[in-house]
């Protein structure tokens, strides 16, 4: 039987079925502790040997990581241990466990709900906390049950289960494992992105797979079509066969696009940079053939640590990227967060819907001695390579205004301490809200460049929360109003002489492409993941054709006709 999912890691996998435990399955004495009041002072005991023990057990293995995969997969160990040194998180384990509860149950308790705050993100990088935190839980739980499960791995497994999560992946023999199978996670996840470190194909969302299979069962993962096939045939897993050796030869053609530049069939030169965040290898940076940087999001370095980076932690890790791009550009963007995207230590304040709240630029602009020292190490780091500023969640002209206002305060001070910057840094704004989008014509007057931000345009467009299954088919890209708006936004930036960029997750999609392209965006800015397959799809469009389609689909009023229109499109070329 076939299963739909999501492809996190390309390939296809064939093997036998190896079902593991569900991340929130409670330890058998959890219901024993969870009957009667405790003793505070045994279970704080409790607690604290599992956070040690668990501790010691996450270095060991981040430093293993490192060795096997690089340091960019040993950070997402790494980042399970500033999760565990949260103070507020910790205070409410205790709290619980002063009223009598078990330290299981106050684990427990306590990290479901920072799970599900997380989980109710709109940004998917943020989403991935969510699994961090349900990780740590099931470690912890696991060891205060004194019952870590052991699984024995034989060749050719496929891994099965409701929720995979990084650290069980990255501890077992991974050359065994042919395939990942999970019912939660997205390919951002940090388990989807040690699985394409480790060149295991995994698919995502297909829900009842787990329930469906027994150990041993043979399974097909097929993370090209996005499904999983179990049980199959003889006849199929030739097929399947067959269809991973086309594959893994066409994975070599992509290669052949690594380093030229992204130009349509007709000479329009189209500016393909990645999306990044955290640390990035030289090796990462120059096998995704970015032509650039499009998007850096730098509140990841807020959230990996435990306080407030300083300006020279700040500086060292945007200099760090700056010399690594050498001459490609580098579009760093100012702290975003708040919202869904909380950080203890900044003490945002507590808002009855933090998300249309004090957030992004908003907080910057009131808290403005957390956003100079951020400029300033922007500014410090424009010294050492090509770099520009970005400012997120822009809804009107004064913010732009008083943004430039502190940025110039920030360059004047470097320069009476005699610090090194490139004066004629850069300075653009996310248009991310309708707003923004309304007023394009007169926010391009005061910038040097535009990035659209698709995620939260269609958003607040359509009023439809993404991460909403109730209203999930207002989302979507194809949306009349959605697609005028980019239009208007593509108009203002030509009219002003200024490039336009898109970073939202629509750049990477490739019905929609020959409309963005055709709309006139000058960069896509996607996952390091897309760009080979992105440009050799660029590569095959025809500009004028594409200008020609987008003036007829501005004309079309229906969704499903826009997807209808660009699909036929698609077909033809």
């Amino acid at each position: 039987m076939n299963y739909t999912g999501i492809t996190c890691s390309k390939g296809i996998g064939i093997g036998k079925v190896l079902k593991i435990s569900d991340y929130n399955e409670i330890p058998n004495n959890y219901a024993n502790y969870a009957t009667e009041l405790c003793k505070p002072n045994i279970e704080q005991s409790r607690f604290e040997e599992a956070i040690s023990c668990y501790k010691e057990r996450l270095e060991l293995l981040s430093k293993s990581l490192d060795k096997s995969l690089g340091e960019k997969q040993g950070d997402i160990i790494r980042s399970h241990l500033v999760i565990l040194d949260d103070e507020d998180m910790l205070g409410q384990i205790y709290k619980l466990i002063d009223t009598g509860k078990s330290a299981d149950e106050s684990v427990y308790d306590v990290l479901n709900v920072y799970a599900n705050i997380f989980e109710g993100s709109d940004d998917e990088v943020i989403r991935e906390r969510s699994t961090d935190v349900l990780d740590i839980q099931s470690g912890l739980l696991r060891i205060l049950s004194g019952k870590d499960q052991v699984y024995s791995i034989e060749p050719d497994t496929v891994l099965v289960g409701r929720n995979i999560l990084p650290s069980f992946l990255s501890e077992i023999d991974f050359s065994k494992i042919t395939g990942i199978i999970s019912g939660y996670g997205n390919e951002t996840s940090h388990t989807a992105i040690l699985a394409k470190s480790m060149g295991i194909p995994m698919i995502s969302g297909a829900y009842k797979v787990y329930d469906a299979v027994s150990d041993g069962d043979m399974i097909i993962v097929d993370a090209i079509n996005q499904e999983a096939v179990t049980n199959p045939s003889e006849e199929q897993i030739d097929k399947y066969r067959l269809l991973n050796e086309q594959i893994k030869s066409q994975e070599k053609e992509l290669y052949a696009y690594k380093n030229i530049e992204t130009v349509t069939a007709d000479g329009r030169k189209i500016n393909l940079f990645c999306n990044l965040s955290g640390k990035v290898s030289a090796k990462d940076f120059e096998d995704c053939g970015a032509e650039g940087v499009g998007l850096y999001r730098t509140e990841m370095l807020f959230m990996n640590s435990d306080k407030m980076p300083s300006e020279d932690e700040q500086f060292e890790a945007y200099r760090a990227l700056a010399e690594l791009a050498g001459e490609k550009l580098v579009v760093i963007r100012t702290l975003d967060a708040g919202g869904d995207k909380s950080i203890s230590y900044l003490h945002f304040p507590k808002e009855d819907n933090p998300f249309l709240g004090v957030r992004a630029i908003r907080y910057c602009l009131k808290e403005t001695e957390v956003f100079k020292t951020q400029i300033k190490a922007v500014l410090r780091a424009s010294y050492y390579g090509k770099v520009s500023i970005l400012l997120p969640m822009i809804t009107c002209i004064g913010e732009i205004l008083s943004a430039k206002e502190i940025i110039g305060e920030c360059k004047d001070e470097l320069k009476v301490n005699g610090i090194l910057f490139d004066e004629k840094i850069k300075i653009g704004c996310m248009i991310e809200t309708p707003s923004a989008a309304i007023l394009a014509e007169e926010i391009a007057k005061e910038v040097d460049f535009i990035s659209i931000g698709t995620n939260d345009l269609i958003q607040y467009t359509m009023c439809a929360d993404r991460g909403n299954g109730m209203v999930s088919y207002l989302y979507s890209p194809f949306q009349p109003a959605v697609i005028r708006l980019i239009g208007n936004i593509c108009r203002a930036g030509k009219s002003a002489g200024i490039p336009v960029e898109i970073c939202g997750e629509a750049a990477a999609n490739e019905v929609i492409l020959p409309l963005l392209i055709g709309l006139g965006l000058d960069t896509l800015s996607v996952s390091p993941s897309g760009i080979l397959s992105l440009r050799r799809r660029v590569c095959s469009l025809n500009f004028e054709a594409c200008k020609k389609m987008a003036g007829e689909v501005l004309k079309i009023y229906s969704e499903e006709e826009i997807f209808a229109y660009l699909s036929r499109f698609i077909e033809t070329i």
